[in-house]
């Protein structure tokens, strides 16, 4: 398993809250999470069927159980088996009623048959600075593998830090190098200008900003693959 991953053990799933979703959220990446963060989640939620990828806590769908009351179905999608039970049970005991699917399974991997065409919302909250690679190149497999999975209408949407061409603080620029040396980022080169070739070769319609050091984006219309043609 990936570095990436295998760091969210029980033990650190535990501070992960308080350590990412505080503290680092808004003095490292200046990205509040109830300010900012947490309502552009909301917003975006489908009424139907929500895709959950890299799940970690479960904090965002937890929180936003009122705004999940109509959608029937719930699946998460991560790599790892700790994040997927803790998300799953989290979900559950803040009052979800809906069925909550859980798939273990790498987001670099095509997704199932079974779950193509079936989400009308999928979320990818601090999924692409975790992975390894470049961009375009890694969020171009990411948009590849989920595109399929989109119902028509469906929005991809999710939040990104970036290592490049962005304004770091000492205690950003600090993290960043820190944990893409340990393997648990993977996004020294990645800028907003390279995140948004990629969001333009796979969508017809996409929004894109910045708030601190964090990239946020929504993406509808995914493009067909005239090129492959």
């Amino acid at each position: 398993m990936d570095p990436s991953a295998t760091i969210y053990t029980k033990l650190m799933l535990q501070i992960y809250d308080i350590l990412v979703l505080n503290l680092s959220n808004r003095f490292a990446w200046r990205c509040s999470t109830p300010n900012i963060l947490l309502p552009f989640y909301q917003q975006h939620l489908g009424d139907n069927a929500h895709l959950e990828v890299g799940v970690g806590t479960g904090y965002y769908p937890a929180a936003s159980v009122s705004k999940l009351a109509k959608t029937k179905l719930v699946t998460l999608l991560d790599l790892n088996p700790n994040t997927l039970a803790m998300a799953e049970t989290r979900l559950s005991t803040a009052g979800y009623r809906g069925t909550v699917e859980s798939v273990e399974r790498s987001i670099f991997d095509p997704l199932p048959e079974s779950m193509k065409g079936r989400y009308d919302s999928v979320a990818l909250l601090y999924v692409l600075h975790c992975l390894p690679g470049v961009f375009p190149q890694k969020a171009d497999k990411v948009f590849e593998n989920i595109t399929p999975a989109l119902a028509p209408g469906g929005v991809v949407f999710g939040s990104t830090i970036l290592g490049r061409d962005v304004d770091h603080n000492w205690l950003s620029r600090t993290l960043v190098r820190m944990y893409n040396q340990k393997g648990m980022f993977g996004n020294l080169n990645d800028t907003e200008a390279n995140l948004r070739q990629s969001l333009e070769r796979y969508f017809e319609e996409y929004d894109l900003r910045m708030e601190g050091i964090v990239a946020i984006f929504t993406a509808r219309r995914p493009r067909t693959r005239i090129e492959e043609a």
